[in-house]
């Protein structure tokens, strides 16, 4: 088709349109016309923000429905009612949005709602709800700094939303407090839900517990108390968060160590539990008779992931650890991320914790991983990058490439089948990348000898890798970037002659992945971090991090480790080299 008018023309017209709310009309083209595909998918955003009525109502819908093309609507939707300065506003638009769109944008799949007060008389609940309901594809809600009339009106909001997986609840307040004990009953009486993950948060700079988030976790729990009798079997049809198998607690102070542990008790279902910045009590001392017995601690929580900063308080971790010990769930957890002290060859006090709640957990334990927390996450930090001679690096790290060979040749990894190492320059061409990488090959003899190596330096592999296609390792010649082609020598095979979809057959052998990553000092601002691409459930990882850390002491930490390695099949420790 010969277009009348140039590109730039039909744009401007397009964004024209898109400024009216013609969205519809914008689908419509995009279809119909291979040449105006792109200009016009340009102009259907993946993401919008509603700050007012106004705003949605421009959105043009189109009574005769039929056979004409529809836009199904964007991927994000953000209600918003006030800001950082404004604060709290209230959220007609809410509603509007709801009615007016409800059952046409059928792919929005986040909703946000923040910095908003929800009042009787800007918002019709149940006609808010009823066409909430007409959002099937909404499987993520988030509330940020919003103002509910009563936890009752929390839950109603959740079940509104048919397929909703994941909740986010930071900083929500509710105008009635204390609850009451007929909301417990009402709140029973609610729909069950899909509701998969949990998120709850406070202020970033809380050191007490806020009333509004005390007041949700204990009537989370007085909800499953009240139905402690009932066997486990029937949970999950008892209340919407009963069927969470996932928690993020980000930056939470609990009033005590009961406080959490009832919260726990009241998610039967609950597999993992993930900890962000802080996790903080002010009272501290654990007693086991302050848990109710039924139904009591999650049966199946087997992760736990403690991401915290490194000023969290030292009391609190020991609480944390001995909630998990003397419940007896340090005995069945199978995956642990702990953040040690910044210097892997200092052990501070919450490492001393750390490290006692890993072994208690060793008959269980199946994935370790040590992170290092990122310095803008270390308070008053004085940590800066200093700039250093490439020559200099290429042989510090060629020195802990050798260390790393001989810890890797231990017996206790015995069971490795892929260790793959990845080593990033930023600032140098890939000229004389073939001869570096098969330097580097040089300095791990022993794990080359086994013929589990894999090398890749830049866009230049040699031995073998995961491969994200095909979904499965392969043996790489030299390879020199999607541009000029990759050399691929064979598939790793496994002993019944097919291709090794996973790690590998035996259920004992592992893979390992190392990042190293070489940044200088004008390149480091805008350094990203690596990507795993190899199977989460079953590898030992040695990922970079932002702090510094040198093969060196990536080796120190094997060597810490080595004591409870038999029990485990996977590990994760830093690297960095410098």
């Amino acid at each position: 088709m010969v277009l009348p008018f140039p590109n730039e023309i039909w744009l401007d017209i397009f964004h024209g349109l898109a400024k009216e709310g013609e969205y519809d009309t914008l689908e419509r083209c995009r279809v119909v016309c291979r040449g105006f595909h792109w200009m016009a998918e340009e102009c259907l955003l993946r993401s919008m923000v509603f700050k007012s009525t106004d705003e949605v109502e421009r959105i043009k819908v189109e009574a005769s429905g039929g056979e004409m093309r529809r836009w199904r609507g964007p991927t994000y939707v953000h209600i918003e009612g006030g800001n950082g300065i404004n604060k709290h506003q209230p959220i007609p638009h809410l509603a509007t949005f709801a009615s007016r769109l409800g059952g046409r944008w059928i792919r929005v799949k986040e909703l946000r709602i923040s910095f908003a007060v929800w009042r009787a008389r800007n918002l019709d609940a149940d006609a808010v709800f009823r066409d909430l309901a007409r959002f099937p594809s909404v499987t993520d809600l988030g509330l940020s700094n919003v103002i509910l009339p009563a936890i009752l009106t929390l839950g109603r909001l959740v079940c509104a939303l048919p397929c909703l997986q994941k909740l986010g609840l930071f900083n929500v307040e509710f105008i009635q407090q204390p609850f009451e004990a007929s909301t417990v009953s009402q709140f029973r009486l609610l729909p069950r839900t899909q509701l998969e993950t949990l998120s709850l948060g406070m202020a970033y700079d809380g050191s007490v517990p806020t009333p509004d988030f005390v007041e949700l976790a204990n009537f989370i729990a007085a909800v499953s108390n009240r139905i402690r009798l009932a066997p486990i079997c029937d949970l999950a049809q008892a209340y919407l968060w009963s069927a969470v198998r996932t928690l993020h607690l980000s930056s939470i102070v609990f009033p005590s160590v009961a406080t959490f542990a009832r919260l726990l008790c009241a998610l039967p279902s609950l597999e993992g539990l993930y900890f962000e910045w802080s996790c903080m009590f002010v009272k501290h001392g654990f007693d086991l008779r302050s848990t109710p017995v039924h139904p009591g601690l999650p049966p199946r929580l087997a992760t736990l992931y403690l991401d915290f900063s490194t000023g969290v308080d030292l009391h609190s971790i020991a609480d944390l650890v001995d909630v998990f010990i003397t419940t007896g769930v340090s005995h069945k957890l199978q995956d642990i991320k702990i953040c040690p002290s910044p210097s892997l060859q200092l052990m501070s006090e919450s490492d001393v914790c750390l490290n006692r709640l890993v072994r208690h957990s060793g008959q269980s334990l199946h994935r370790l991983n040590l992170g290092a927390p990122a310095t803008w996450r270390i308070p008053d930090n004085k940590y800066v990058w200093l700039a250093a001679d490439q020559s200099a690096d290429w042989a510090t790290l060629m020195a802990g490439l050798l260390q790393i060979d001989t810890v890797l040749s231990w017996p206790v990894f015995k069971n490795l089948v892929h260790v793959s190492i990845h080593v990033i320059i930023f600032d140098t061409s890939d000229v004389g990348d073939e001869e570096r990488v098969d330097e580097l090959r040089a300095c791990l003899p022993k794990l080359d000898g086994r013929g589990i190596l894999g090398m890749e330096l830049n866009d230049t592999r040699v031995g073998v890798h995961w491969d994200d296609k095909t979904g499965c390792w392969k043996r790489y010649g030299i390879e020199r970037g999607a541009a000029q082609g990759t050399v691929i020598t064979e598939e790793v095979s496994m002993a019944d002659g097919g291709t090794c979809a996973s790690p590998c057959g035996d259920s004992e052998a592992v893979p390992a992945a190392l990042g190293i990553v070489s940044v200088p000092a004008a390149a480091r601002a805008n350094a990203q971090p690596l990507s795993s691409s190899y199977p989460i459930d079953s590898r030992v990882v040695a990922e970079e991090c932002n702090d510094g850390i040198a093969p060196q002491n990536a080796v120190a930490a094997l060597e810490t480790c080595s004591g409870i390695l038999q029990q485990m099949s996977s590990v994760c420790l830093p690297a960095y080299a410098r």
